[in-house]
């Protein structure tokens, strides 16, 4: 039985009240039906390229639209994003990590999802991939040893505490203010790069 997953919620609001805006920034707008439906086109975009369930994606970029439905996307393939936040070491845009290999040694698969995010599928039907609340949504701290590994729990109980119908993006690091305002119906606004609103589970 699949428990509460972060795409999940957002799936709901975008059937519920799909023409909402979900992510604002300097006079342009998304709204939740726009976001969900690019989202699923990624998500079946890297399915298409060997993406698997509990499998980890990389995405190397600036906050930003593109970001978002990206890692939007991952969570509907069944995985969990590592956000780089235009690292030069990587490729630009999202990755998948092949083989077993660390560090320098790791290669990873490129894949284009400009056309998915730009131009969604025609099929606006969710994935019915299984997400449960244990499994990792997020990673911070890119693939070091040390990085910190987010359940879709952990995200979905800051839902705990109140939220306001818009509040700023600002974690530079898992994006998790990013959810807590999608999951609530919030607008969602872009804060400038560097700004930190620290987020903490009740």
């Amino acid at each position: 039985m699949e428990t509460t997953a972060i795409h999940r919620i957002i799936e709901q609001h975008a059937a519920v009240h799909g023409e909402a805006p979900a992510l604002l920034d300097d006079g342009r707008s998304l709204t939740y039906r726009d976001l969900n439906q690019r989202a699923n086109s990624v998500a079946r975009c890297l399915l298409g390229h060997g993406f698997r369930r509990g499998a980890t994606a990389l995405i190397n970029m600036p906050r930003s639209f593109d970001l978002a439905v990206m890692c939007l996307g991952v969570l509907k393939a069944g995985g969990a994003y590592a956000w780089l936040d235009c690292d030069p070491t990587w490729p630009q845009g999202i990755s998948i990590p092949q083989g077993d290999g660390t560090g320098d040694e790791l290669k990873v698969l490129a894949v284009d999802v400009a056309g998915a995010i730009a131009a969604p599928a025609q099929s606006t039907a969710n994935l019915p991939i299984l997400t449960r609340g244990s499994d990792i949504a997020c990673v911070i701290g890119g693939l070091d040893p040390r990085s910190v590994l987010v359940p879709h729990s952990t995200v979905t109980a800051l839902l705990a505490k109140p939220v306001p119908p818009q509040m700023p993006w600002s974690d530079d690091s898992g994006a998790l203010d990013l959810w807590v305002g999608l999951m609530a119906g919030a607008a969602v606004t872009m804060a400038p790069h560097g700004s930190q609103q620290q987020l903490t589970a009740a």
